[in-house]
């Protein structure tokens, strides 16, 4: 449950300002526009999510390392170190995949009682 905490509060808090901004702006507070207007929020975690890990699966490492060798004005005894892209993203792409698969989940909800 700890390992969750930070994803629920993010989820809690998202799902709060997605019912404030549907009673106040849009004014309309339906099934459908809450399956809708949760399902768009939970693709932005989730393409994040899904950017962050496929940086770190490593795929992108040797082209970055070409890029830089390419593009870099060094010397001869100027060291080669570079940050991979796989070591950037690593600790975070769980937060926001779990982040938009439990605001996913909300929606599909919706999705569920709107047909019902």
């Amino acid at each position: 449950m700890k390992k969750l905490k930070w994803p629920l509060i993010t989820s809690a808090s998202t799902s709060l300002g997605i019912a404030l901004y549907l009673l106040f702006v849009k004014q309309s507070f339906t099934f459908q526009t809450l399956s809708d207007t949760f399902f768009i929020v939970s693709l932005f975690f989730l393409i994040v999510g899904i950017a962050l890990w496929i940086m770190s699966s490593g795929f992108f490492d040797t082209f970055q390392r070409t890029m830089k060798n390419a593009f870099r004005f060094r010397k001869k005894n100027d060291p080669q170190e570079f940050t991979p892209l796989s070591i950037i993203g690593n600790d975070h792409r769980l937060f926001w995949l779990e982040t938009g698969g439990i605001l996913l989940i909300i929606a599909l909800c919706f999705l569920l009682f709107y047909f019902l």
